[in-house]
């Protein structure tokens, strides 16, 4: 895998995790939470994030090949998938991820998982895995990971300033030019898949 890739790659994991959107949902789980424990969960939240993409990142491939599944296929099923969360996006109707807040920890489930690192972005590392052959593209998609692990934590730290900063429409906006984006790039996927799949095709 080439840098090109790498920064798609990562490009495609920033729209699929899209930190910016899902501010209103992060604000209204933690809005009883004393500044204290916003820094705890915060910190909790990125951590757990680098270590799901990481563990999938250097297992999901195996699990995969355990199970007999074509990666071919999986990534076709993975793109179609990417399709939906893009249409999700772009209409606003986003699952609700707003369970229970009698948990104490909210920290891994809801926000780690699903609301960040959902099947999504597990997904996607897992295709980002086949297509490394060597150590040095390892060790970029790990700090490729933390990345987003910091990303994830100064969008929690600074979210009331982005929220009051963008408002409601502002994050909306973003959140929309991310599914629009990532629409794109999941229709390239498919079609690329298809053409292993359907030689025909092409």
């Amino acid at each position: 895998m080439d840098v090109t890739e790498l920064i798609k790659t990562f490009v495609i994991l920033v729209a699929v995790i899209d930190p910016i959107g899902n501010i209103p949902v992060y604000i209204s789980l933690t809005a009883q939470k004393t500044d204290a424990e916003h820094k705890s969960i915060a910190l909790k939240t990125s951590c757990t994030a680098v270590l799901l993409l990481a563990a999938s990142f250097l297992l999901g491939k195996h699990i995969i090949g355990f199970f007999g599944i074509e990666m071919s296929a999986f990534k076709l099923i993975g793109g179609i998938f990417l399709l939906y969360i893009s249409f999700t996006m772009l209409s606003n109707t986003k699952s609700s991820y707003l369970f229970s807040e009698e948990n104490e920890d909210i920290s891994l489930m809801p926000l780690t998982f699903p609301l960040f690192i959902g099947p999504a972005a597990i997904s996607i590392v897992i295709i980002q895995s086949d297509e490394i052959s060597d150590w040095t593209g390892n060790i970029i998609s790990l700090f490729e990971f933390a990345l987003i692990g910091l990303l994830i934590w100064l969008t929690l730290r600074l979210s009331k300033l982005i929220l009051n900063t963008l408002s409601k429409t502002g994050t909306k906006f973003i959140h929309q030019i991310m599914g629009l984006l990532l629409g794109s790039l999941a229709i390239g996927m498919i079609a690329e898949e298809l053409k292993i799949l359907l030689p025909g095709l092409s």
